[in-house]
């Protein structure tokens, strides 16, 4: 999964004089407030209409933004030529639009904690009677760039906490920090201006995600308040955009998919009249290019974004617009595609045709998704032209970013889940979540192995769980355990972990994002799957053969004799040259007690020898 940046806009954050108690009763200590110096001239301050650029990953646009410093109401947008995007929140919920140009709410638990933080401080919530005072709390002073700030946690109730650092010699605000579900967000402020009655605007912001190595720089050329609001919708999350449809104007459009026997789905698309390249779906990662695709196509990538996901490392990418894409008679125009490399092994698919990139919002922002097992197909249907309702269990579903979340347990601990199409791995617990609930150390326990994904490896322990999802239970189920990261997914605070393809498979699928409900079908009868029992890991780095990268201990690989750094040329005969990574992990988990022969080259070198693997479960 790659996951959104998410833009925080808090532009017009007031400027902050002097800090102190408020009276209190005698015998009641004193409650902490923040300063009323700027109340006055904000309170009457009715609207705030802000332009002027942006420029972040390499790329230079305009932005705008309107907003109601009353409620705390907005919406920004900003265009770069190639692309815009937008955000909004219209005193409910927070919503985003992305490069795709469809837009959905922010409406988990998780994402409404920060969107009552983000709107307190866009009202100057301290204005308010202090019936409903936030948390405050005076940290220690800090020294940035030769400035000594003073430095405070807010929490505003039913938000998350916030640190705001404030130059102490000015009373100016010069930073604010956010937690948001994958990484920190500084706000860094500066050349703040009287826009009127002392009401003051910081002309210029920079917004950093250090851990995503991603930098926003906004520098306004002109900051008006405005007399009156505009129309009542204004802060709406915008419509869904007229730029699909089903060809000759059928309900629906079926394609059949590609399952690789592991956790991976794969669907042809056209592109620019071009093709078929076969591509990934994924609910958790947008529209993505390899290079090699994009070179295909004779696409120049634009920009250096940051992108993030399972891996704990960053990858960079560029921009390519696309006049128009189809998956069977389904077309959608006028899309922005993300240019990086996707891992090697990951690609290869032996003698079919390579992994050409991933899809995900695109699809299931504008269509229903429906997967069929029996019959491997896909089936789109435009949300305005679905009716019935899908046999199964309906599973309500939210979103803090961009994949789909459903309410679940795991060993009967209640949680947030996410559901990642994209994941082929192991269903996971994240570390902050397991020991919240007193279960890291029964994780962290089991075998030790290693995951990937975008942003690349990261080592894991593995073990067995289970998981529900409303009525549904998933039993015994293999689990991954990555701990605590600085980084990528494993650094959320606000997920209990994620359910992927790899769990999902056994079952019929409809995902509804326009009623946010997924049905599962439990009557299915998808044979079960087992988890590989060779106890063996490989990477498709050459086209003749795999890399031995892990090797389980007291495996069927560690009785054969097997070491990291060995090749393997063919299995059961096979030339590696015509099997994929997941050909291999397929083979892999055959029937325990059965025999599976491997031609090895020795990591030392020498002649290739013939070795047997007797499967046996590793996992218990």
């Amino acid at each position: 999964m790659a996951k959104r940046i998410r833009w925080v806009s808090l532009v017009f954050a007031s400027c902050l004089l002097s800090l102190g108690a408020s009276g209190a009763p005698a015998g009641r200590p004193a409650i902490l407030t923040l300063p009323q110096a700027t109340c006055v001239a904000w309170d009457r301050t009715v609207a705030l209409k802000l332009q002027g650029t942006s420029e972040s990953g390499g790329l230079s646009g305009s932005f705008e933004m309107e907003a109601d410093p009353r409620t705390g109401r907005y919406v920004a947008t900003r265009d770069y030529g190639i692309a815009s995007k937008a955000e909004g929140f219209d005193g409910k919920l927070e919503w985003t639009r992305g490069w795709s140009g469809t837009s959905h709410h922010l409406d988990s638990a998780p994402a409404q904690a920060i969107s009552t933080t983000e709107a307190w401080l866009r009202r100057r919530g301290w204005c308010e009677p202090m019936t409903d005072a936030p948390e405050i709390t005076a940290l220690p002073d800090e020294t940035n760039s030769g400035v000594v700030d003073a430095v405070w946690r807010v929490t505003p109730r039913g938000g998350i906490a916030a640190i705001l650092r404030f130059d102490r010699a000015s009373g100016l605000l010069r930073q604010a920090e956010l937690r948001h579900q994958f990484n920190r967000v500084l706000l860094d402020y500066a050349e703040w201006h009287d826009i009127g009655n002392g009401a003051l605007v910081p002309m210029r912001q920079k917004i950093e995600e250090p851990e995503d190595e991603s930098v926003e720089s906004i520098e306004l050329t002109s900051a008006k308040p405005q007399a009156q609001m505009g129309e009542a919708n204004q802060f709406a999350r915008p419509r869904l955009p007229r730029d699909h449809a089903i060809l000759g104007n059928a309900r629906s459009a079926s394609v059949a998919y590609e399952d690789d026997g592991i956790g991976r789905i794969y669907v042809p698309l056209i592109i620019e009249n071009k093709g078929p390249f076969i591509f990934e779906i994924d609910t958790g990662g947008h529209f993505i290019l390899t290079p090699e695709t994009a070179s295909e196509l004779h696409l120049s990538p634009l920009g250096n974004l940051s992108n993030s996901g399972a891996g704990p490392g960053v990858v960079h990418s560029g921009l390519v617009h696309l006049a128009e894409i189809r998956i069977g008679s389904a077309v959608i125009r006028n899309q922005v595609a993300n240019v990086f490399p996707l891992s090697k092994s990951g690609n290869d698919r032996g003698k079919r045709p390579r992994r050409a990139g991933i899809i995900g919002p695109e699809l299931f922002e504008r269509f229903v998704v429906q997967l069929d097992r029996h019959s491997k197909t896909l089936t789109l249907t435009p949300f305005e032209a679905f009716t019935g309702t899908p046999q199964g269990v309906s599973i309500p579903i939210n979103f803090t970013e961009d994949p789909p979340e459903a309410s679940g347990t795991f060993d009967g601990v209640g949680g947030n889940f996410m559901l990642d199409s994209g994941d082929a791995g192991p269903a996971i617990v994240y570390g902050y979540w397991a020991q919240e609930h007193g279960l890291a150390a029964r994780l962290a326990g089991g075998i030790a192995w290693s995951g990937s994904g975008v942003g690349g490896e990261f080592p894991n322990t593995l073990s067995r769980g289970e998981f529900t999802l409303g009525p549904l239970t998933f039993a015994h189920e293999v689990v991954s355990y990555e701990g605590i990261g600085d980084r990528g997914d494993n650094s959320t605070r606000m997920l209990a972990g994620t359910i992927g393809e790899s769990s999902l498979y056994r079952f019929n699928m409809t995902y509804n994002y326009n009623r946010e409900l997924v049905w599962i079908d439990p009557m299915s009868k998808i044979t079960p799957r087992a988890y590989n029992r060779s106890g063996l890991d490989l990477q498709k780095d050459s086209p003749q053969s795999f890399a031995v990268t892990k090797v389980m201990a007291e495996s069927a690989a560690t009785v054969a004799g097997i070491k990291p750094g060995d090749r393997i040329l063919s299995i059961n005969g096979r030339p590696a040259s015509q099997l994929g990574r997941t050909d291999a992990m397929v083979t892999f988990a055959g029937p325990a007690g059965s025999d599976v022969e491997v031609l090895v080259v020795p990591k030392e070198g020498g002649k290739a020898q013939s070795k047997r693997l007797r499967l046996k479960e590793m996992i218990h």
